[in-house]
């Protein structure tokens, strides 16, 4: 291949990369290959935080995503994804818990506590809206969410 043809192909290559990284951000678990994209994209970014503050602090925004993904699942009335969303959600609660209690961040803790608080109301929202009169029992999942966030809440509670 001649250079210039070669270069052409790179900058190609390389803009659809740029562009599919871009439009995976507002990816959601229904979007099974940019939602991929997300979330490694997520785990290259978490790599690069070198101190548990610093970690903590990019976990806690993710968590918001992984509620505001919950609740896209919900409102697209994508059950079959309440699940994994559930699960997502609640696993990075109990990693940032782990973190926080681990490392004793005690000034981490007031801040996590109000953002545990606050997605505890979005959680029973969405617990409330699921219609409960179909074969599908995803809600349970939802009020799981709320459930583990009570234990979370405890365990922060603890830290001093």
């Amino acid at each position: 291949m001649t250079k210039p043809r070669l270069q052409l192909i790179l900058i190609i290559v390389l803009v659809l990369l740029a562009g599919s990284l871009l439009l995976s951000q507002n990816a959601n678990p229904d979007q099974d290959l940019l939602f991929g994209l997300k979330r490694v994209q997520e785990k290259a970014f978490f790599k690069l935080k070198s101190t548990p503050e610093d970690r903590v602090k990019f976990m806690s925004s993710l968590l918001d995503l992984r509620l505001q993904e919950l609740q896209n699942v919900f409102n697209n009335k994508s059950y079959d994804y309440i699940l994994p969303s559930a699960s997502r959600y609640s696993t990075l609660a109990g990693q940032i818990t782990e973190l926080v209690v681990a490392n004793n961040l005690t000034a981490q803790t007031q801040g996590l506590k109000e953002q545990f608080l606050s997605h505890q109301k979005t959680l029973d929202t969405l617990y409330v809206a699921y219609p409960k009169n179909t074969e599908n029992v995803e809600y349970k999942y939802i009020m799981d969410d709320f459930n583990y966030l009570n234990l979370y809440l405890d365990k922060l509670s603890k830290v001093k």
